[in-house]
């Protein structure tokens, strides 16, 4: 009776095995290996082979400010034919030839870390391959064919890992088998996967999960301290905007070793924020506080409500943004930060408007090679764009005695997005804002973005009743480095960094810049004449900035 009833049962667990994978247009086996006694992971593809006996691969050289990313290659293999492959610097691709009639190529590669040393900021976007964890982006990690369309069917099987090695990415959590079905493959090649030690924190809101996935033992804070943002951060958001259709969101964060100030990079990508920072006493969870509430309200401002044309319409994407992170925390008292915290974010970012060079440069200047180039050119429109929402905001809830606000004018974009795939361009822009607003909009619009002359503070707030200084204290570094940023190149005389001793030619062998912050110091180790020494001084200068007075009465009348 065994042998008559074991092929009945083999067929039964045939056919239960081929129900738990679905049919996949491409399959990816995952798994660690040692080669040579280094870390790497083995990457096994099954896909559709083209008819033409050539099929191709995309797997960007350079992406992300990553150049060479061909050197984290290592041994390539056809597994089911024979044929040849070549790697196409140029195209960004993986050429695979093959017979013509294989209807199916089995295919093999092998991934590895290309540096060696720590973990820092100019290589956080490079594929990290460790003995006890991986960090990797999807562009660098899975070549994906072209033989398949736009949308595909992938399946992922993480094989041959630890029993308790994290496996986590934006698409799920601890999972070994995972099937993406109808996959957009833009938004597969946006992706962040990890493994190793990682802890993950979970949650949900409205029964949507949450994660956040750390690693390392952080200086600064506690991971659950840092969870709590983020739950509240997500919370308030989705509240606003009342839009709960995200299943799956995860916060991913890796530390980094630095030994003075603080640095912390953001990426937003699908499902998922990827974050890298610095873990040491300089590094403060406000910071993430402020990072969280800016970069996840991109998943609406920016990627939801979507420019018509990219850099021309960066004052509302990136500076709406700013503005609504202020906002977002101060109302919702997100790690316990009220009005006051607004009134502060608000005075620094006049002030950094105010301190910048480009400061009255038309809207028209910010485009992709001066933002992308020139530092004063890609803060442009997160300041004059915030500062020019608050001037908005102030003015709909004067005019309309509190009953509506910019929140109003939001809404209706991300309602006009969302039904309609309506772009944020100038003239629609302009058509939304008279609804709301008492006198010439079109011709305010074009004064202060299309030309970018600053708005009327100081009169904003005498309107208003609201109490401030004229003058302040703005941001000067005082100095220019060379092009090696070695050397002083030039000190503006009378400058505080004239007052402290700097000179043109003076050389550089340490520094802590705090850029943009005038709380502060700027600290130099410089070298004259063979003679080292150093210099700390507070990078300010004195000029009619208004600032608010961040008075109990100031932010009443704000709405806080």
């Amino acid at each position: 009776m065994l042998q008559r009833a074991f092929p009945i049962l083999f067929l039964v667990i045939l056919i239960v095995s081929c129900q738990q994978r679905p049919k996949a247009d491409v399959r990816y086996e995952i798994t660690s290996v040692l080669v040579d006694s280094l870390p790497q992971l083995r990457v096994r593809m099954s896909m559709p082979a083209d008819s033409s006996g050539v099929t191709m691969l995309d797997f960007p050289n350079e992406a992300w400010g990553q150049k060479d990313l061909y050197n984290i290659l290592g041994q390539m293999q056809l597994l089911n034919v024979e044929g040849a492959i070549e790697k196409d610097l140029d195209s960004g691709r993986v050429i695979l030839m093959h017979p013509k009639e294989a209807k199916q190529l089995e295919f093999e590669y092998h991934l590895k870390q290309d540096f060696d040393g720590d973990l820092s900021t100019g290589r956080v976007y490079r594929p990290i391959i460790d003995k006890t964890y991986f960090h990797l982006f999807s562009h660098s990690f899975f070549m994906v064919p072209k033989t398949v369309g736009d949308t595909i069917d992938i399946a992922l099987h993480w094989t041959g890992f630890p029993e308790n090695y994290t496996i986590h990415n934006s698409f799920g959590s601890g999972e070994r088998e995972q099937f993406l079905e109808d996959m957009d493959r833009d938004l597969f090649g946006s992706a962040i996967f990890v493994g190793g030690d990682f802890k993950v924190l979970k949650g949900d809101i409205h029964g949507n999960r949450i994660s956040l996935a750390t690693r390392g033992e952080w200086v600064p804070f506690k991971e659950e301290d840092v969870f709590q943002v983020l739950e509240q951060t997500l919370t308030c958001q989705r509240n606003f905007w009342n839009d709960h259709s995200q299943e799956y969101f995860t916060v991913t964060m890796q530390p980094f070793a630095q030994e003075t100030g603080s640095s912390f990079q953001g990426t937003g990508l699908t499902n998922s924020f990827a974050t890298s920072i610095s873990n040491n006493d300089f590094t403060e969870i406000g910071q993430l506080v402020y990072l969280f509430n800016h970069e996840l309200m991109h998943n609406w401002i920016g990627h939801a409500i979507k420019n018509d044309n990219e850099e021309e319409q960066y004052w509302f994407s990136e500076g709406f943004t700013e503005y609504y992170a202020f906002k977002n925390i101060a109302r919702n008292k997100i790690n316990g930060l009220q009005g006051d915290y607004y009134v502060q974010e608000i005075n620094r970012t006049i002030r950094d408007l105010y301190a910048s060079s480009v400061m009255e440069a038309p809207n028209s200047e910010i485009n992709y090679d001066n933002f992308w180039n020139d530092r004063d050119y890609s803060k442009l429109p997160y300041f004059r764009g915030a500062v020019f929402a608050f001037y908005l905001d102030q003015k709909i809830q004067d005019s309309s005695n509190g009953e509506k606000s910019l929140d109003d004018v939001m809404h209706q974009i991300y309602r006009d997005a969302f039904t309609k795939n309506q772009k944020l361009e100038h003239d629609y822009f302009i058509g939304v804002m008279n609804g709301y607003w008492e006198g010439d909009f079109e011709n305010f619009f074009h004064k202060h973005i299309i030309e970018g002359q600053k708005v009327d503070l100081a009169g904003l707030f005498e309107e208003l009743r609201l109490d401030y200084e004229p003058m302040s204290d703005i941001y000067e570094l005082g100095f220019e480095f060379d092009g090696e940023r070695k050397k002083i190149e030039r000190v503006v005389e009378g400058s505080k960094a004239w007052e402290a001793g700097l000179r043109e030619g003076d050389e550089v062998y340490a520094r802590s810049i705090w850029q943009g912050s005038i709380e502060h110091q700027v600290e130099l180790g410089l070298k004259r004449n063979g003679e080292k020494f150093q210099v700390a001084y507070y990078p300010i200068k004195k000029a009619e900035v208004p600032q608010l007075k961040p008075t109990a009465s100031n932010i009443q009348k704000l709405g806080f």
